[in-house]
C-alpha cells in the first residue's frame, strides 16, 4: 500500500509562478526597487486590512496612481532623505505634479515630508491649496519606512521574509481550497464515502498550503537575486524563437492573456512570458526539493528506504511538476483562446480553467510516465519487502499451527496492517524475522484464542479405535 498522492503537487509550481507574476517582484533588484517594493508592501498592508485596492500603475501612465484604495488615488515615493521624496512629486517647474491624489511618504519620514509640503504650499507651488495646514490632507503616512522597503527589496532579511509570509498567506488560501476541491472530487471518483473523502482531502489541502507557502516564499527570495534577472534574459531569447512564427506569436500571446487576465501582446507579451517562464523553473525546483524532503529525511536519518528510492521518487516527483508547468502553459493557452470565441466565459476564466486542466494532465502524464520507465531499472522498497514477506511470516504460521481457516483471518490482519509506514520500518530493521514475528505475535495469539476447546477422547474410546484398527489389519493380511 502506497501513500496517496497529493494531486495538487502539479499545478502548485505554475500557480505560485503565476501569482508571483502579479506583483513588482521582478523590480526589486533594480535602482527604484525600494519604491516598487514599498508600493508592493503598502498594497498588501492595505488588502489585510479589508480595503478594496485596485492596482492601476503598472499601466505606467504618465503622473497616473500607483493604486487606488476605496475609491481614493494614491501616488507612493520612497527616497533615502524626505526632501528628496517630497521633491520627486514635483515637476521641473516645481510644480505638484499628482493633482487629485494623495502623496504616499515612508513611515519614518512622515513629519519631515508634512513639513516640506506646507513650504511648498506657501510658495504656491501646489495648484488648488493655498492653505499649508491642507499638507496633512495631501500626505499620506505608509505603513512601511524606507527602511523596511529598502530590506524588502533585497534577499536574506527579516523585513523580506515578513512581507513574503504576508503575500504567501493568501496564495497558500488558494492552494487549500483548490487542493481540496481536487482532491475530494478524485478521492469519490475512487469510490471512497463521503466521510473517507473528507478526511483524507482536508489533509492533502493542508499539505498543499503548507507546501505553497514554504514554495513561495523560497521563490521570492531567490527572484530578488541578480541571478533571477540574467535568467529572464535568457529566457526572452527563447521566446522570442518561438515567437517569430504566427503560430508561436499566437501561443505566447495566449499564454501572457491567460497569465495576466487580460489582452496584451507582441514585446509584452514576449517580456511577460520569460518572465513567467524563468518564475516557473524556480518555483518547480523548489516544489520538488519540499515535496521531497520527507524521502530526504526517511533515507538521510531514519535509514527506512534506500537512496535507489529517494533518487526515484525525486525524479518520479519533478518530472511530474515539470509536466504540471508544461500542462499549464498549454492548457492556459487553449483556455484562452476558447474562452475568446465564447465572450460569456472570456480568456481570464477560459485560461485558469485550462491551466488547471492542463497542469493535472500534463503532471500525472509525466509523473505515470517516468514512473514506468524507471519501474524496469529500479524496484521500489516496497515491492522487495512484500517479496520477503512470505518466507517472514513462514515461522509465524509453523509455530501457531494455523489452519486453512485461521490463515485466511491472518491475511486479513496483514492487508490492514501493511502500509508503506510499515514497510519503511521492515527495510529500516536489520532483523527482518525477529520484527516480523513480534509485529504479528499477538495477532497470532488473538486467532488460537478463538479456537473451541478439544476434550480429548476417554481410554476406552482410545482402546476400541485401535481394535477397529488392528482388525482392519488382519482383514487386509488375510486378503
Amino acid at each position: 500500500m502506497k501513500n496517496r498522492k497529493n494531486t495538487y503537487d502539479y499545478i502548485n509550481s505554475p500557480t505560485l509562478a503565476k501569482e508571483l507574476e502579479k506583483t513588482q517582484i521582478n523590480k526589486f533588484h533594480t535602482k527604484g526597487g525600494t519604491g516598487f517594493a514599498a508600493e508592493d508592501a503598502n498594497t498588501l498592508n492595505d488588502i489585510f486590512q479589508g480595503h478594496k485596492v485596485e492596482q492601476v500603475g503598472k499601466t505606467n501612465e504618465l503622473n497616473g496612481a500607483d493604486r487606488i484604495v476605496d475609491g481614493t488615488a494614491i501616488q507612493t515615493k520612497y527616497f533615502d532623505t524626505p526632501r528628496a521624496t517630497i521633491n520627486s512629486a514635483f515637476d521641473a517647474q516645481g510644480n505638484y505634479r499628482y493633482s487629485g491624489q494623495l502623496l504616499e511618504v515612508p513611515s519614518d519620514q512622515y513629519d519631515d515630508c508634512l513639513k516640506l509640503m506646507r513650504v511648498k504650499i506657501k510658495e504656491g507651488k501646489v495648484p488648488g491649496i493655498i492653505e499649508p495646514n491642507e499638507a496633512e490632507a495631501i500626505i499620506k503616512k505608509a505603513t512601511v519606512s524606507y527602511k523596511q522597503a529598502r530590506n524588502i527589496a533585497k534577499a536574506g532579511n527579516i523585513d523580506g521574509l515578513k512581507f513574503d509570509a504576508k503575500n504567501q498567506c493568501i496564495t497558500s488560501s488558494y492552494a487549500l481550497a483548490i487542493s481540496f476541491c481536487i482532491n475530494f472530487s478524485k478521492l469519490k471518483w475512487d469510490g471512497k464515502s463521503t466521510k473517507e473523502a473528507l478526511k483524507e482531502s482536508i489533509s492533502l489541502a493542508l499539505q498543499s498550503g503548507a507546501t505553497s507557502f514554504v514554495t513561495g516564499i523560497a521563490t521570492a527570495q531567490i527572484l530578488r537575486t541578480k541571478a533571477a534577472a540574467v535568467g529572464v534574459v535568457f529566457m526572452r531569447d527563447g521566446v522570442k524563437t518561438v515567437a517569430q512564427s504566427e503560430i508561436g506569436k499566437g501561443v505566447v500571446e495566449r499564454i501572457a492573456q491567460a497569465s495576466l487576465g487580460k489582452s496584451i501582446y507582441g514585446a509584452a507579451a514576449t517580456n511577460h512570458v520569460a518572465k513567467l517562464l524563468r518564475t516557473n523553473v524556480v518555483t518547480s525546483v523548489a516544489t520538488t526539493v519540499i515535496i521531497s524532503a520527507p524521502d530526504f529525511y526517511r533515507a538521510a536519518f531514519r535509514k527506512n528506504i534506500s537512496w535507489a528510492q529517494f533518487s526515484k521518487n525525486l525524479t518520479i516527483n519533478g518530472a511530474g511538476v515539470a509536466g504540471g508547468v508544461g500542462g499549464w502553459m498549454g492548457g492556459a493557452a487553449i483556455g484562452a483562446t476558447l474562452g475568446t470565441a465564447v465572450p460569456v466565459i472570456g480568456n481570464a476564466i477560459g485560461g485558469v480553467a485550462g491551466g488547471i486542466i492542463g497542469a493535472l494532465a500534463g503532471g500525472t502524464a509525466a509523473s505515470a510516465g517516468s514512473k514506468y520507465l524507471l519501474d524496469g531499472l529500479i524496484e521500489d522498497d516496497a515491492k522487495e519487502m512484500i517479496r520477503l514477506l512470505p518466507e517472514l511470516l513462514q515461522p509465524l504460521a509453523t509455530d501457531y499451527m494455523l489452519s486453512e481457516i485461521e490463515i485466511k483471518d491472518f491475511e486479513k490482519i496483514l492487508k490492514s496492517k501493511i502500509d508503506s509506514s510499515f514497510l519503511r520500518d521492515l527495510y529500516q530493521n536489520t532483523q527482518k524475522s525477529e520484527f516480523i514475528y513480534k509485529y504479528f505475535e499477538s495477532d497470532c495469539n488473538e486467532i488460537i484464542l478463538k479456537r473451541p476447546k478439544i476434550k480429548l477422547p476417554t481410554p476406552s474410546q482410545v482402546q476400541n479405535a485401535l481394535t477397529t484398527i488392528e482388525e482392519q489389519v488382519l482383514n487386509l493380511e488375510d486378503l
